[in-house]
């Protein structure tokens, strides 16, 4: 796949963000790349070969070589990681849900590759943080992604830091949360946030469960959503 016969190609593989159809929310093209590679880096290897064998189910699973990339994994690790690269074996990056390097460390081997001159290419998927945004009536052309919210910075006090930087810019603030935690945020963001701001919860994104809503707070503490274990994109403006 590579136009370089030296040196190998990075793809960046997006996975489905829960048990969906897969024929609607991937084009034919990925299987047929995921397909043509043997070796991929994943966030969680059992994850990926289900993924896999979903999107590829004549594929060989056992024939195929993974490394596990994640949070735990040390940077001095990186070049053996990718040496395949520069042996000019193609290889993939698969999250662990939705798109590589949104919310996961696989940043750390894209820009490796860009280092060593290794083309780097993504593949089109599911991004939950775009389909929210879009889909919240707020403000998609200035915005800020928090990815998961800090724990050990304080929840209200790191809410009331974006609401307030919200109001001051404009700019959509976008952020997340563990889901089995996301009951616990939404509980927090109704006591700490002003009657007055919007909030939108996106919720199970492509799923059949999928539920979208944008209303201001005052509004929400009419009634709350279980969110329990759902996958969820918070949004405030």
């Amino acid at each position: 796949m590579s136009t370089n016969k030296t040196i190998g190609t990075l793809f960046l593989i997006p996975a489905h963000l829960g048990e969906a159809n897969y024929d609607y929310i991937f084009p034919s093209q990925n299987s047929r790349i995921i397909s043509s590679c043997t070796h991929f880096i994943a966030e969680n290897i059992r994850t990926a070969r289900r993924g896999i064998k979903s999107l590829c189910p004549s594929v060989s699973i056992d024939s195929l070589t993974f490394v596990e990339f994640n949070k735990n994994t040390k940077p001095k690790e990186i070049p053996t990681i990718m040496k395949p690269l520069l042996s000019g074996i193609d290889m993939g990056i698969i999250s662990e849900a939705g798109m590589p390097c949104i919310a996961d460390p696989g940043n750390l081997l894209v820009e490796f590759a860009h280092q060593h001159s290794i083309r780097v290419h993504p593949l089109i998927g599911p991004n939950s943080i775009l389909l929210a945004l879009i889909a919240s009536g707020f403000n998609g052309q200035q915005f800020t992604f928090h990815g998961y919210i800090p724990i050990k910075e304080g929840k209200r006090q790191f809410i009331q830091k974006i609401e307030q930087y919200a109001a001051h810019s404009g700019y959509t603030q976008i952020f997340m949360e563990t889901p089995y935690r996301n009951q616990k945020l939404l509980d927090d963001l109704l006591q700490t946030l002003k009657p007055k701001t919007k909030l939108c919860i996106a919720c199970d994104i492509t799923l059949s469960s999928e539920y979208i809503h944008t209303q201001t707070v005052e509004k929400w503490k009419t009634y709350q959503p279980n969110l329990h274990k759902r996958p969820c994109i918070f949004l405030i403006q």
